[in-house]
C-alpha cells in the first residue's frame, strides 16, 4: 500500500518512492499476470487542506494477445499521475492505493495485441499462424461472405 501519513509530510512537500505489491491490487486473471509490484515515484504536498500527489508509476506485466493467444510481456506506466484528497478535519492519513490501481485498470488495453503484424489462430483449424501455415483451405472473404447477397434496392 502507498499511504502518506499527514502529521509526518513535511509542508513544503516530499518525494515519496516505492513499490506497491500486485496483489494488493485485486488485478489480474487468466488473461493478465502480474509478476512484478507496481513501482511509483510521487510528489505530495499539502496545499490549502488538500493533499496535492503527482508522479508516476511503472508496471511490468504479461498479457495474452488477443489473437494468438500466446502471452506477451509488455510495460504499462502513467508518467502524469495527478490526484488530490481532502485533508482538512484531522484526516491522519491519505492512501493512493485505490487511486493506482483505478489508472492501472484503465490502462490495461482492452484487446491486446503481441504485434501489429499477429497472424492469429486459423479460424478452422486454430492452429498459430504466426507459427507456421496449416492445411486448412484459405478462408478469404468468409467473414463478410454472408453480405455478398444482400440487396439493397
Amino acid at each position: 500500500m502507498f499511504t502518506i501519513e499527514i502529521p509526518k509530510l513535511n509542508p513544503d512537500g516530499e518525494w515519496f518512492e516505492g513499490e506497491v505489491p500486485v496483489d494488493t491490487l485485486g488485478v489480474g486473471d487468466e488473461k493478465v499476470r502480474l509478476e512484478q509490484p507496481i513501482r511509483y515515484r510521487m510528489w505530495a504536498q499539502p496545499v490549502s487542506g488538500r493533499l496535492v500527489v503527482k508522479g508516476d508509476w511503472s508496471l511490468e506485466l504479461g498479457l495474452e494477445c488477443g489473437r494468438c493467444a500466446d502471452f506477451f510481456s509488455t510495460t504499462l506506466g502513467d508518467s502524469s499521475f495527478l490526484r488530490d484528497y481532502e485533508i482538512s478535519g484531522g484526516v491522519e492519513s491519505v492512501d493512493v492505493t485505490p487511486d493506482i490501481r483505478e489508472d492501472v485498470l484503465l490502462a490495461l488495453p482492452a484487446y491486446p495485441v503481441c504485434r501489429e503484424t499477429c497472424r492469429g489462430l486459423c479460424p478452422t483449424c486454430g492452429k498459430n499462424l504466426n507459427v507456421g501455415s496449416c492445411s486448412c483451405p484459405p478462408q478469404g472473404g468468409v467473414r463478410w461472405g454472408g453480405l455478398d447477397g444482400l440487396k439493397l434496392t
